[in-house]
Order: structure tokens, then sequence, then C-alpha cells
């Protein structure tokens, strides 16, 4: 009987399954909304009982009727989770999201503490408040107790490994962005380490995304609904699931994906630090000795979001159809409502409408804003470039590449084409890619991206457009670097 993989995702919103055939195939997917507990203080976290029961939940309904066809569970999750848990393995918290604000309180003191370009050099993570290394600080001096009692911290999939397995894993495309793990060795690293007072005996064992861990326990397939043996793969976070599923173990191929938040990154055969002291990109690991170069932006489908219900009550798509009635006529939108994660901005810049005339309408912001997201993406492919890495071809995935406007002002901002493939779920399919590698089924990733990746579109740069948008995205680094102490007088008031 054909093996099958079973794919899921655990976002900070939604968690999703997949059943995916060694073809590529998504036989079933559905998802669930996961609940977050929020408060004034900033807090956003998961409460980790709600959502394994959704989980497993969810994976019951799933794999009905394929009960025994099941060979491999693979999990993805987000970024910057964290979870302490005392001596007997028992949650202190919640798991504190990437959504949780409350670190931020306690950030501008670190900053003074730390020496952050060698934490930078060390880890590959630029100074962000971010990330797990930043939120144990805080649980430090603002919540004595629990830090006095937690015993181990680890991230938001470590926590399913620990309910599926008995035991504390992790792997290190999830486990590099908390800041506390060296970018050259994949280990623990002694210098973040020491200074927040902990040992590597509180952290999870560390193995590699490409390994099957072993055979799910006979309780734990009871549990899910499951027959027979079932193995369970580490797998990769879910950007790096995304990535595998758009061709990213491709040569040089550069990967751009937009949701609700964007990215851009390349898989690259070693660690590469920005030489440029602003630490404009992260030096994050994908797997099977590849690194993933690049930078993430907090402000890419959520645009659109905003403009839908905040300001024109309009659907994605006549949104779309109104953008592509004229040209911005000038009028610039820089895209950091929530913020902005890219060092070169930062979490204190806002949205700004630039250059906006008395005949300017809906139909010049709204392209405005495709145009302000693309911009911000091109910063961070400057910074790779600048530093002698090689991106040869750009492929997207996410739901901004439905907008075919959206992708032929990308691929004329980049003048590169830009090819967007068939999948819808990427990073169920880029799961399935590692699982179905790590079975045997292929001889390496490579073969595995070749077989399974199907390229649906490819958007080309503009003649008309690739000298126009030259210009402005200079412009737009102009404003962005001018504008920075009229975000911070303005953060002030």
């Amino acid at each position: 009987m054909e093996e099958l993989i079973l794919a899921v995702d655990i976002g900070t919103t939604n968690i999703k399954a997949g059943i995916i055939d060694e073809y590529g195939n998504l036989l079933r997917v559905k998802s669930k909304e996961l609940p977050i507990e929020k408060d004034n203080s900033g807090k956003a976290e998961h409460n980790p009982e709600e959502i394994f029961n959704i989980f497993v939940l969810l994976v019951r309904e799933i794999v009905s009727g394929y009960e025994d066809r099941i060979s491999l569970l693979t999990l993805s999750s987000y970024m910057f989770g964290l979870l302490p848990l005392d001596k007997n393995l028992k949650p202190l918290t919640g798991i504190i999201t990437l959504l949780d604000l409350r670190s931020r309180e306690t950030f501008e003191e670190l900053y003074k503490l730390v020496d952050f370009e060698e934490l930078y050099r060390r880890t590959g993570c630029p100074p962000l408040f971010i990330y797990p290394f930043s939120r144990i600080y805080w649980l430090k001096r603002k919540k004595g107790e629990i830090f006095e009692k937690a015993r181990y911290y680890i991230g938001s999939k470590d926590y399913f490994l620990l309910r599926l397995l008995g035991d504390l894993y992790t792997e290190p495309s999830q486990s590099i962005s908390t800041q506390l793990m060296n970018v050259h060795t994949l280990t623990w690293d002694p210098y973040p380490l020491e200074f927040l007072g902990i040992k590597e005996e509180n952290l999870p064992i560390i193995v590699p995304p490409e390994k099957i861990l072993g055979k799910l326990p006979l309780e734990s397939s009871k549990l899910l609904g499951l027959k027979g043996e079932v193995y369970v793969l580490t797998g990769v976070y879910d950007g790096g699931a995304v990535g595998l599923g758009i061709g990213a173990m491709g040569d040089s191929v550069g990967v751009i994906n937009i949701g609700t938040t964007g990215m851009l990154r390349v898989a690259y055969p070693k660690p590469v630090i920005d030489k440029d002291k602003t630490m404009r990109f992260q030096a994050y690991f994908l797997c099977s000795n590849k690194w993933y170069i690049g930078g993430a932006i907090n402000n890419a489908g959520i645009i659109l979001k905003w403009f839908r219900d905040n300001i024109f009550n309009l659907s994605y798509e006549e949104l779309t159809f109104e953008a592509q009635k004229d040209d911005a006529k000038n009028l610039f939108f820089l895209p950091f409502i929530t913020g902005e994660r890219y060092p070169e901005i930062g979490n204190i810049a806002s949205g700004v409408f630039f250059g906006l005339k008395s005949f300017h309408n809906k139909n010049h912001m709204i392209r405005a804003g495709l145009e302000g997201v693309a911009f911000t993406l091109k910063m961070a492919f400057d910074a790779l470039r600048e530093n002698n890495i090689e991106i040869k071809e750009l492929r997207a995935g996410g739901g901004g590449t439905r907008s075919s406007l959206w992708m032929n002002i990308f691929a004329s901002v980049f003048n590169m084409p830009i090819k967007v493939t068939e999948s819808e779920e990427a990073g169920l399919l880029g799961s399935a890619i590692l699982g179905y590698t790590a079975l045997k089924k292929f001889k390496s990733l490579e073969e595995a991206t070749e077989k399974l990746v199907r390229i649906k579109n490819v958007y080309y740069p503009s003649e008309d457009l690739v000298e126009d948008y030259k210009n402005k995205f200079e412009f737009f680094r102009f404003l962005v670097k001018n504008l920075k102490e009229a975000f911070e007088r303005h953060n002030n008031l």
C-alpha cells in the first residue's frame, strides 16, 4: 500500500494538517482556529493543553479513512515561541507566541547590557525583542517566581514533540531563532546562556530536521486515531517548510513568501553574517547543511487586509482591480503599520503615505501599498547581494501570489522573473518533501524538489516599469532613512 505523509503546521492563529502522497498531491487538508489569550499588557499566549487537544481533534478528523496508510508524521511551527517548564516538565505559563509584546518592556535595558554585535556574530540573529533570549530576560526581570521555578525552556513545536514522544527534542531551523544557538556550530552558545544564568541542560536535545526520531508510541498513535507504525520527523520551522515547498533547494533560488508577513531568503551552503553594522538580515538554518539567509518583514498581506477592513471595505479582488487602473502617481506608502522587524526600520516605525495630493484616490493608495511591500523586501534582497550572496532565480509563494498585479510589481521592482508554484499549500508540501526524502523515496532534497515542485506561472519584468521602479525604490530608501528621527519622536509623544 502506498505510504502517505501527515504534515501539520502549528501557526499562531490556525493549525493546519494535510495528507500528501509521494507525487506531491494534497489528498486532504483541514484547519482549525487556535485561540490566543491576550490582555492589555501585550500578552499573547497559547494555552498548551488547549491547543494540543485541538491538534488531536484535527488529526483524528483528517486521518479518518487513512488511519492505516500514514507512515510518517512531521510538524512545522512558528518561530520565537517560548514555554518555560518546571522540573516535572509541566508548563509554568502559556506558550508565549511571536505576537507577544511584553519583552519589549525590558529590551532597552537589555540592549545596554549585551554586546549585540557579538551576539549577532555568534547567533546570526540581530537585536530584536521577539527572540526567546529577550523573553527569558523579561521573565527573569519581571516574573522572577517563574524564572526561579523554570528548569527547561522549549519552543512551540518542542511542546508537541514532548507530548507525543515523552522527551525534550528540538531542531536547529527553529531553535536558531532563539538567539541562544551558535549559527556556526548549531550548538547552544555559552555567551547568551551565561548572561541569562541558564545551562545547556535547561534546553532540549538538538536533532537534525531531516532525522526520523523514531516510531510514534502506541499510546500516542491511539490518541491520534492512527494504526500501524508511524514514524516521527522533527521537520523545519514554518517559513522553512514554505521555502522547501516552493523550491528553495534549487541552485541559488531566492524564495519570497507573501502571507500576512513576508520574507525573502536563500538556502546557502554556509552561514553569512551581514558585513554592515546595521545587521540587516538573519543567518538562520534550514536543513541538510543549508543555511537560510535573508530577511523577514512584519507588513505584507496585512496591508491588503487593513485596506479591506479599515479603509475601503472592498474584497481582495476588488482592491487589486482598483490598483491596476493606474500607477501610483508618485504616491509612496511606507507599510509599517505594525512596526517592522527589519533592522534598518525598527519596531517604532509606523505607516506613512508620502506625496499625497488632491488628485490621488483609492486606486493610487492601494497601488502604493502593494509597491511599498515590494520595496521593503527589495531592501533585504540588496543586502544579500552586497554580501556576495548570489540569487539566480526568484520564486514566490503565499496568498499574495494570487494577485497577478502584485507579482508583476515584484518582477519589475526586482528586475527578475518571479516564478509562482502550483501548490497553494507550500508549507505542507515542503514538510512532505522533507518526509519522503527521510523515507528514502528520493535520493536527496534536490531530487524531491525537482519532482514535486511544479511551476504554474512566470511573471516577467516590464521594461517600462523597471527604470521607473529603480528611481522610486531609491526614494523609498531615502524616506526610510530620513524618517527615523520622526518615528522616534512620534513614539515618545
